[in-house]
């Protein structure tokens, strides 16, 4: 799934609310599209994960055996090292140097990211100098997208479109909107707790 799209389909918002016409889908899918970036401003991550590899770069800003990263969708391609600062990344980990936090996160009911690296003691590097660059390349966000995000999106969607009961009055602006609605306040606090980030890197 691309990391702009939205987190439900048209198809899936009309199952949702009832809706057979499939004339306005494109105008639905824009909508949903808002709605999941409104999410991401909010919760502070993105729920998509790459097609591709991309490479990010990260500062350890202290000696510690732990790196907290942007959400991991799966184990990295690659984690290399710049440890003096001379855009040469000489040091590459070896997948016995290092393992994923927390553990466990893609088991369970519902995958979750990895977010932290942290390396093993018995490892060669059991720890990140302060100052060093790390880049990993890995393909970033949630191995799959919540359901409860999916069923935000498309209520919140509903509300923005005044095509369900909990909008009362129909407003321009999806932020009006959202402030305007306690329906729509209560949708976003419910997930707030479970999936906000709480470390930004």
């Amino acid at each position: 799934m691309a990391m702009d799209a939205a987190y439900a389909t048209a198809k899936e918002y009309r199952d949702v609310i009832g809706k057979v016409d499939t004339t306005q889908d494109n105008d639905i899918l824009l909508d949903l599209k808002s709605i999941s970036r409104y999410l991401e401003g909010k919760l502070g991550r993105f729920f998509n994960k790459d097609d591709d590899d991309v490479t990010r770069i990260y500062i350890a800003y202290e000696y510690s055996p732990e790196l907290w990263v942007d959400d991991l969708s799966a184990a990295p391609t690659s984690i290399k090292i710049d440890r003096d600062g001379d855009g040469v990344y000489e040091i590459e980990l070896e997948t016995t140097d290092y393992e994923l936090h927390p553990l466990n996160a893609d088991k369970g009911p519902e995958a979750r990211p990895f977010t932290q690296i942290h390396l093993l003691s018995w490892g060669n590097y059991p720890s990140f100098h302060k100052g060093d660059r790390v880049e990993i390349v890995a393909k970033w966000g949630w191995p799959a997208v919540p359901d409860a995000i999916k069923r935000a999106t498309i209520h919140l969607a509903a509300i923005l479109r005044i095509e369900t009961p909990r909008a009362t009055r129909r407003i321009a602006e999806l932020g009006d909107t959202i402030e305007a609605s306690i329906d729509a306040q209560n949708i976003v606090k419910q997930i707030t707790y479970g999936y906000m980030k709480k470390n930004y890197v």
